[in-house]
């Protein structure tokens, strides 16, 4: 129903509803020139100025007073749906800072058993805390509204599904790097005793800034029995729940006798995703057939499949091999767990560049330090100067990303210790750009005491390590770096 108000009335109902404020109201009706406009100029003249989203200002004009703030976030605009819930890019106005939300859909607040789903949800993802993964920072009740809600870190850009249609299939490289960081993301889960179990494309995002993978929505994840997160969940015999799970992994471990939350079968899902990536082609029949996606032929057939349709559409065999073991029928022919798929992909990358070792930068020995004491910068100046390096440093994290991309460098040490947790995030781009410009650069994190539980956050890299204080030393730096450098140290 519209509303029956004037640009006057609808600014101060948009004031009331804390989408702006009243400087900004009364400067847009100096602009507007009439108080007594139809409120839709208003309205118009607030979006252009940025003031208001135009999911915004359509719920004004629609005399809609509900569902802009929930707990303090203001929502902005929905960004996807579902039948379970929507999400929505929001932000904190106290902060600034811009998050989406996942909002459970009314018809499903007096379901008891969809609210403590989706409340779980929540509850998993604040305890997982990896660059490949989502993160969650709040899961709340709106004391006003009622309203089940789920605050997530934002990602700019979108999902791999979204990617896939756009592009139709990807290059060996872009797949085989996405694939990495999810299997990177689902070690990290796995070794707190978590399972996805609901790997597909729309749940994989892809940062437009950078490309890195993140995985999201583990609310069908399993807990394992070996897992330190402690929820309440019902029984895996439960008939009610089986039905919220993905179908496809129900399907194929009923075919294959495993229990429920085995991460090979998200290893398997996985695998599912990386062929469609090389090959614009789905390796499963897409069905909407509840029945039909229970058969066990349905996962029998994939081998097969891959085998006669995989060389035709251009698979290598170094990934047809990596391929056959990620969605092998029998769980003991995959992939015992993420950390051996890693392995398997670094390798199958090394391989397709043609076995070679990636290069280094030329020029002399270069060290870039990230450090914000000063008596450490000099002590590191000095130290790595004497061992051969030319030395730079910086005080900002975010600095070592931007100068590896301007001109690499040989070596890279973050200190965590006085730069903070952005010093892991440093950590992983380096990594990754260097992967992804085929290079090799030596990186070492050091982490405080207190510090021990971001280690699981920086990735799993054969020329990264990560040292924990008390105890680490020049000396034992050095020897670091000598380890992870290719070719012959420069130390002394």
């Amino acid at each position: 129903m519209s509303v029956n108000l004037d640009a006057s009335g609808i600014g101060q109902l948009a004031v009331r509803l804390g989408l702006i404020t009243l400087d900004q109201v009364r400067d847009a009706l100096d602009e507007l020139g009439d108080k007594s406009a139809p409120a839709a100029d208003m309205v118009r003249l607030l979006e252009r100025k940025r003031q208001l989203t135009p999911w915004q200002g359509n719920k004004l004009l629609k005399g809609d007073t509900d569902g802009y703030v929930l707990g303090g976030y203001r929502l902005l605009y929905k960004i996807a749906s579902g039948s379970f819930g929507r999400v929505y890019r929001g932000d904190d106005p106290r902060t600034g800072q811009v998050v989406a939300v996942k909002v459970l859909r009314n018809k499903w607040t007096q379901d008891k058993q969809k609210v403590d789903l989706f409340r779980r949800e929540g509850q998993l993802g604040m305890t997982i805390r990896h660059a490949n993964i989502v993160s969650v920072l709040a899961v709340n009740q709106d004391s006003k509204t009622g309203q089940y809600f789920i605050v997530m870190e934002f990602v700019e850009g979108g999902n791999l599904r979204d990617l896939l249609q756009a592009r139709k299939k990807l290059t060996p490289d872009e797949s085989l790097r996405i694939l990495e960081e999810c299997a990177q993301g689902l070690a990290y889960s796995n070794a707190r005793g978590l399972t996805h179990r609901d790997i597909k494309p729309t749940n994989i995002l892809i940062a437009v800034s950078t490309g890195q993978a993140k995985l999201v929505d583990f609310g069908l994840a399993e807990i394992t029995e070996n897992s330190s997160v402690h929820l309440q969940r019902q029984d895996d015999r439960d008939d009610d729940v089986a039905v919220d799970r993905t179908v496809d992994y129900a399907g194929l471990e009923k075919a294959t006798n495993q229990k429920a939350g085995d991460v090979r079968s998200d290893i398997y899902f996985l695998g599912t995703v990386l062929y469609e990536c090389l090959t614009g082609a789905t390796l499963m029949p897409v069905t909407k057939d509840r029945q039909a996606r229970m058969q066990a032929r349905r996962y029998t057939d994939v081998e097969d499949t891959l085998r006669s349709q995989g060389p035709a559409l251009g698979l290598t065999p170094p990934l047809l091999r990596l391929l056959a073991k990620m969605v092998a029928f029998e769980p003991a022919e995959r992939f015992q767990n993420p950390t051996q798929l890693v392995e398997a992909i670094q390798a199958c990358r090394a391989e397709l560049a043609g076995g070679a070792v990636a290069r280094g930068p030329s020029g002399p020995k270069t060290l870039f330090v990230v450090e914000q004491n000063q008596k450490l910068q000099d002590a590191f100046r000095d130290k790595f100067k004497a061992a051969g390096y030319r030395v730079i440093l910086t005080i900002d994290p975010n600095q070592a990303l931007r100068r590896y991309q301007q001109q690499a460098y040989h070596a890279l040490i973050i200190d965590a210790r006085t730069v903070g947790r952005e010093g892991v995030t440093a950590f992983n781009d380096v990594l990754r750009a260097a992967d992804n410009a085929s290079m090799e650069v030596a990186v070492v994190l050091i982490l405080g005491e207190d510090q021990t539980g971001w280690r699981r956050e920086a990735r799993t890299h054969q020329h990264g390590a990560v040292l924990v204080d008390p105890g680490v030393t020049m000396k034992q730096l050095l020897r670091t770096l000598d380890e992870l450098t290719p070719g012959d140290p420069p130390t002394k």
